[in-house]
């Protein structure tokens, strides 16, 4: 089940728009790592395992060998990514895929999973969801990708990794989708799930 509007969501901050955070513009000083590379290193990860969780154990070695500046810019462009996709729409294929069970926790294993499918998946989601059909299956969890940097950095460090300042949101971005309508508002994705 979706959450109410105005529940609980990522912690708001002033500053950059929603435009800028939809560009991908940095707030800051992405820390020895940008888009382009963050997604040159899903894409590897994916060639060396297909569920997100192998993916997160491949990419944890890799950052680890590069050290504490490219986990904590991993960490950044991650984050950024995981604000990008705080959307309703993407909220109710996510409902979806977890027999309309959508709860926070489910979400963000959800975007999680999104990221894991390599930029070209990220970005064609974000302007239609449904596109998301050939790659959907039912209790997606992509919950691995969000301790990746976590991880890594303690292993690396011994340290908690520093959380970045990033302009999120309070609630998700654009309109709730009613449960109701989530069939009809994503055909392909309820096809490839089986919902009617």
């Amino acid at each position: 089940m979706m959450p109410e509007r105005g529940g609980r969501g990522e912690r708001a901050s002033p500053g950059r728009s929603r435009a800028s955070l939809e560009r991908g513009t940095p707030s800051g000083d992405p820390r020895g790592m940008d888009q382009d590379a963050f997604w040159e290193l899903i894409a590897e990860a994916r060639e060396h395992a297909v569920e997100p969780a192998g993916q997160a154990a491949w990419l944890a070695r890799a950052l680890e060998r590069r050290g504490a500046d490219a986990i904590e810019g991993f960490h950044f462009v991650f984050a950024r990514l995981m604000a990008r996709a705080y959307r309703w729409d993407l909220w109710g294929v996510a409902s979806l895929a977890h027999g309309g069970h959508g709860d926070e926790e489910a979400f963000m294993g959800f975007r999680g999973w999104l990221v894991s499918l390599g930029r070209e998946a990220f970005e064609a989601a974000l302007e239609d969801p449904d596109s998301l059909a050939p790659h959907v299956r039912k209790d997606i969890d992509g919950t691995p990708m969000a301790y990746v940097a976590r991880d890594a950095y303690e292993k690396v460090t011994g340290s908690e990794l520093p959380t970045p300042t990033l302009d999120l949101f309070a609630e998700p971005i654009g309109e709730p989708v009613l449960q109701s309508d989530l069939s009809t508002r994503f055909p392909r994705v309820a096809k490839a799930l089986g919902v009617e």
